[in-house]
């Protein structure tokens, strides 16, 4: 009798595991799956606009145009992974900022090709790129690392300009927003040489946006650990082997610049006030701004002459001469 009550209990068990991991699967492929991103594929670099209708309708696109764009590829830092790119080249000798999209995004959006177009304005080299399974880089597996596979399409670009275009180290700087923003910040904080990250509305860490992202999307928390799992059983991914907030303890002096609207409903500004808290808390290199009501990635948008002089002054600066 006792047996069959142990036997009974072990595939009780059994079946709970399966159905956990069958949940968290499920789960995994609806929060990862990016397949079908990547929108506006009619923008470039010298005409492009918001065709979703995020942005006011008055806003002048015109003004940030850039043109003589140049198509590029080069190689990520993990083998086998190309990201396209495009590059627009003031002078030779000019500075460098690489350009990073969010999620289900790609270099097409007017939210990267508007800043792109500010810093080219300023005499800046700007490279705007794919990170791997968006836009026309490599695809891998269709699925969202949460930064932690694409800082390494990031630091290949940085990597590109360095060799290819003989950039100095010194003066190439990063700009990110939403999950460019986190992959930015962790390229910065595994890279020593990165001079400088410039980021709009990112995340403080990955534990904590995974069970926001959870709750968003009506799940219960406790699915966390079996979505986790199945990120490695099915993509290999470890989605918390880096935190974004590494960058704050790695800066060793590298400034930072972070901006996040009060009204951001995507990801809750929380994460930038604890990443201005851990930046006060060892004396970081970085300036924070929290534009009063804005919503997700519309700081550009809703204070335009502020954000261009905040962002060209950033990096004028930072990057040096």
């Amino acid at each position: 009798m006792r047996k069959k009550a142990l036997i009974s209990l072990l595939a009780l068990i059994v079946v709970l595991a399966v159905a956990y991991l069958g949940v968290g699967y499920v789960l995994y492929n609806q929060l990862s799956d990016i397949s079908g991103g990547c929108q506006n594929r009619q923008n470039r670099p010298d005409k492009f606009a918001d065709r979703g209708g995020s942005w006011r309708d008055d806003f002048d696109y015109a003004t940030y145009f850039m043109p003589g764009y140049e198509s590029v590829r080069f190689l990520s830092r993990e083998e086998g992974v190309e990201i396209a790119g495009w590059y627009v080249e003031v002078d030779p000798g000019a500075r460098a900022v690489i350009l990073v999209h969010g999620l289900g995004s790609c270099k097409y959006s007017h939210t990267v090709l508007t800043p792109a177009g500010m810093l080219y304005k300023a005499g800046f080299n700007v490279l705007m790129i794919d990170v791997r399974d968006a836009g026309d880089s490599t695809f891998e597996d269709g699925r969202s690392a949460v930064g932690n596979e694409e800082y390494q399409d990031a630091l290949g670009a940085w990597d590109w300009l360095v060799a290819e275009k003989g950039i100095p180290p010194q003066q190439i700087g990063l700009l990110g927003e939403s999950l460019g923003a986190a992959t930015s910040l962790i390229a910065f904080s595994q890279e020593p040489r990165l001079a400088a990250v410039f980021v709009d509305s990112p995340f403080d860490n990955l534990p904590q946006i995974i069970r926001e992202e959870l709750v968003r999307n009506n799940y219960p928390t406790f699915l966390m650990p079996g979505g986790i799992l199945l990120a490695r059983l099915v993509a290999g991914d470890d989605v918390l082997a880096h935190d974004p907030n590494e960058a704050i303890e790695r800066a060793n002096g590298r400034p930072l610049f972070v901006i996040h609207g009060t009204g951001d409903t995507r990801i809750n500004v929380r994460h930038s006030y604890q990443l201005q808290e851990r930046a006060e808390a060892i004396g970081a290199n970085a300036a924070f701004w929290f534009p009063d009501g804005v919503e997700h990635v519309r700081t550009a948008a809703a204070h335009t002459a502020e954000y261009e002089e905040r962002l060209v002054a950033f990096f004028g600066e930072a990057l040096g001469q």
